[in-house]
């Protein structure tokens, strides 16, 4: 497994179940039944705890598992969906497999999530060259707990502002970027492969979620919804949902992460690059299903990029917000690969200069009509650096592994020193009124008084600016060079 998901796993990045008739099932590491009428109380605290939603599946029909780590300290809650891959023709969900549904080509039944999946996210194995790291950073005999992998979910305050609070951590294991309400069946068009039956039924999962979510957190004074790649599409597409079914939130926060909703149109009046993607998923995946039982959602049927004003305006007082590296090389590759022929060609394929300049362009198009929408917007900010060497700039949820240093004993010793300078590197923008990181933004989305601000960098930097047109480094020979080191 890899540390965080790459290029070559596309991110994001018919059974509708019908929650009245859901029942509250958990699994053996979590509680009993808990009607709504008595308060919930967890088996342990401090620790992750399994359930096992009824009717909740996924890829492959196994049954699917969020966690939760309850405090005892704090009833406020953060909610986190886990980013990963996304598929929608039989290449990708049959033979190459998005990330955490690699179980689609397993027997029958086989779990696409594990019961350790938050103590073992991953393993030292794929996380080279820090293979000495061991208890320091929390790794145990080289597992790799989710609390690294994700800081928003770390209990210490220090990287994370709500490290007290309750912490849920939402997988992702359906190939639809919580967005889907429908069971695909794919089929080998070399006629080779047998027909492979797909549950995209991510946002069916959500809804059955939410509901469990709702009887165990009966008073939350704050929430907040994040995620990163398809966890970012997943938290501001399903953040109506969480806010209208989490019944006992009085004051909500959003942050999606690194999986923008982009407008149909680009401010010259053509049609965005991203729109042809949403053209593709939109019946794989039955995305109507969760659109049309959104009050008001005529507009997000006629463009896409209309689910950032919807939710924005359906929430006026919640204080919402979207991240972004502006030169990700991996949520834009799955946005466009697949649909411009310019990316088929192998002397112009996103493995290639040229093919990284392309997406570079394109990327800047459609993120320029996104800024100038959310601009309008006064409850709905962005956070956009240029550019870090970590995770393909893809991410700024993820810890900042590739940017801390070149040696085992360099990435612990900043671990040491100051763990929340080390987990958030790579993610400042200079303001006018000083340096802020990532962590720094988190606590002005959470701060009530503070005043919203997007924030921009729009400063080349990175070894592959020289790939960008619209940076003074840019040298087609140069990009070649780099991007084949």
């Amino acid at each position: 497994m890899t540390p965080y998901p790459h290029r070559s796993r596309p991110i994001f990045f018919v059974l509708v179940v019908s929650l009245a008739a859901a029942a509250f099932a958990c699994g053996t590491d979590s509680g009993g039944q808990n009607g709504t009428q008595e308060p919930f109380v967890p088996e342990a605290y401090g620790e992750w705890l399994k359930f096992e939603p009824e009717g909740a599946v996924c890829a492959n029909g196994s049954q699917y598992k969020f966690f939760v780590n309850f405090s005892e300290t704090s009833d406020n809650v953060v909610i986190f969906l886990e980013g990963g891959g996304a598929c929608w023709d039989y290449e990708d969900c049959a033979r190459g497999g998005p990330f955490n549904t690699e179980c689609i080509r397993e027997a029958p039944g086989a779990e696409c999530i594990r019961d350790d999946y938050p103590a073992v996210y991953l393993h030292l194995d794929s996380l080279e060259p820090f293979t000495a790291i061991t208890e320091p950073l929390g790794v145990i005999n080289g597992d790799v707990p989710v609390e690294l992998a994700y800081p928003m979910l770390s209990a210490d305050t220090d990287i994370n502002p709500m490290g007290d609070w309750n912490r849920v951590f939402i997988p992702y294991c359906t190939g639809d970027t919580y967005l889907g309400s429908n069971v695909a069946t794919y089929t080998d068009p070399d006629g080779v492969g047998p027909d492979v039956e797909f549950h995209h039924m991510g946002h069916q999962n959500m809804l059955l979620t939410i509901e469990e979510l709702d009887r165990m957190f009966r008073q939350v004074p704050k929430m907040m919804v994040s995620g990163c790649s398809a966890g970012g599409v997943g938290s501001m597409n399903n953040y109506p949902f969480i806010r209208r079914g989490m019944t006992g939130v009085e004051n909500a926060y959003l942050i999606a992460d690194s999986g923008p909703v982009m407008p149909a149109t680009l401010t010259n009046g053509e049609p965005s690059n991203s729109s042809r993607l949403y053209d593709v998923i939109r019946t794989t995946w039955s995305i109507d299903t969760m659109i049309e039982s959104l009050p008001g959602s005529e507009p997000i049927q006629a463009d896409r990029g209309e689910v950032n004003r919807v939710v924005a305006e359906s929430f006026p007082q919640d204080r919402l917000a979207i991240s972004m590296f502006e030169r990700d090389y991996n949520f834009p590759v799955a946005s466009y690969e697949k649909t411009f022929p310019i990316f088929s060609d192998p002397e112009t394929s996103v493995d290639t200069g040229a093919g990284r300049t392309e997406i570079y362009r394109l990327t800047s198009e459609d993120l320029s009509a996104l800024r100038d929408l959310l601009d309008e917007i006064d409850n709905l900010a962005y956070y956009m650096p240029y550019y870090r060497n970590t995770n393909t700039s893809h991410c700024l949820t993820v810890t900042g592994l590739e940017d801390i240093g070149s040696s085992e004993l360099e990435f612990i010793n900043a671990f040491q020193e100051d763990p929340a300078a080390a987990t958030w590197v790579g993610t400042e923008i200079e303001t006018p009124s000083g340096t802020m990181s990532f962590r720094d933004f988190i606590d002005q989305v959470l701060d009530d008084d503070a005043v919203l601000e997007s924030q921009y960098e729009g400063t080349c930097e990175g070894k592959f600016q020289v790939c960008a047109l619209d940076c003074e480094a840019y040298d087609g020979i140069m990009c070649d060079e780099v991007v084949a080191e």
